[in-house]
């Protein structure tokens, strides 16, 4: 996948030099993914960074203060400061401390660039550190490029009718802060008349049976080879049922957290992955081509999930516990996307015919023979 620079910060992130003399406190940066991007998921723009902060020196270095502003080449177009709440947002300290000869991990900091041209941003750090009674302060400076995704992969919606978006990728969900190649990922259940997931009494119920979603045919989103399945992992049946994995136990067997999946190789470095599927409903085979709208399988309930869905990931390696697999972003093709907005007794419907997009967290997608559902 091509990346495009918003702008003309190239590089890798840089602490700029000459803010902190010899002997004063200061911290070494490393950018993690190298390159930051910028999504914009149903209106919202953002970006998630991790920085790795190590101390060379032999004293704590706290930070003090940090200041975010965004940047469009040489001009500021918005300012943080305070920007602790990036921090705090994370699970963080709002002051974080690297110990001296150490490395603190500032993950998720969930950045909000306030326009389409902004190129980078800017980290204002105030450093302290004691020596005896007295407090050294220092300043340094991080500057982030930021890249949007260029020619992201085009995919199918992997089922027919109608469907809602549970979850999406923005900053703040499970998928943009997890692993297994998933950052861009969707979860999807099925969407009866009215809008209800499932028969009367499912809301309460929770009963595979009852779900709308459940044992419903799932089809291929690309033309491709089949890389991988497993399918013989039993489906949870109502929320007392979900399985519990110790830390241990999901460290050493990650891909539980999918329950029965499907990895097909689109070609190109692309590979995208069906995951929560009905056990003994897969009906491809490893090294099997597949054309985009094939059966591959049924929606289930299987691995880390409380009620049946369907999970569908792009991601740039066939295996996601491999860790150096990372989620792509991409986009679906030609359906039907329903949002809402106002309140309940005064909801307006926009109802949308995209050739490409990335639906939102509770916009309704369907494809084109599918009834719209009531307001």
């Amino acid at each position: 996948m091509r990346l495009a620079l918003f702008g003309a910060a190239v590089g890798t992130a840089l602490v700029i030099p000459g803010l902190a003399g010899a002997g004063d406190p200061r911290l070494l940066f490393e950018i993690r993914p190298p390159v930051t991007l910028v999504l914009e998921n149903g209106g919202p723009r953002d970006a998630l960074l991790t920085i790795d902060a190590s101390n060379p020196g032999e004293r704590r270095v706290r930070v003090e203060h940090v200041r975010l502003t965004y940047l469009e080449g040489d001009a500021a177009v918005g300012t943080l400061d305070p920007a602790t709440s990036i921090f705090t947002r994370a699970g963080l300290l709002s002051d974080p401390r690297v110990a001296p000869g150490g490395v603190d991990h500032w993950e998720g900091l969930c950045l909000a660039p306030p326009t389409n041209a902004t190129d980078r941003i800017r980290l204002d750090f105030d450093l302290v550190e004691r020596r005896g009674l007295r407090l050294v302060r220092a300043k340094q400076v991080l500057d982030v490029p930021l890249q949007k995704p260029a020619d992201p992969p085009l995919i199918a919606l992997p089922f027919l009718g109608t469907w809602q978006v549970t979850q999406g990728h923005t900053c703040d969900t499970n998928h943009r802060r997890g692993r297994l190649g998933g950052q861009f990922s969707w979860d999807f259940v099925a969407v009866r008349d009215m809008g209800h997931l499932g028969a009367p009494g499912f809301d309460t119920s929770h009963r595979n049976d009852d779900s709308e979603t459940f044992g419903r045919s799932l089809i291929s989103p690309v033309t491709g080879t089949v890389v991988s399945v497993v399918d013989g992992v039993d489906d949870n049946d109502a929320q007392n049922s979900f399985p519990r994995r110790s830390l241990a136990e999901a460290t050493r067997h990650p891909r539980w957290f999918l329950g029965n999946h499907v990895v097909l190789d689109a070609g190109r470095g692309v590979f995208v992955l069906l995951a929560h599927l009905k056990k003994d409903s897969v009906v491809v085979r490893p090294e099997a081509v597949v054309h985009e709208g094939d059966p591959i399988a049924q929606a289930g309930n299987s691995g880390n999930t409380m009620l049946p869905h369907v999970h569908i990931q792009v991601m740039d390696g066939a295996d996601p516990a491999d860790s150096a697999v990372s989620g792509i972003p991409a986009l679906f093709r030609d359906y039907v996307e329903v949002t809402t907005g106002g309140e309940k007794t005064e909801r307006e419907m926009i109802v949308r015919r995209l050739t490409a997009g990335d639906p939102p967290d509770g916009a309704f997608v369907l494809t084109p023979e599918a009834p719209r559902p009531a307001p």
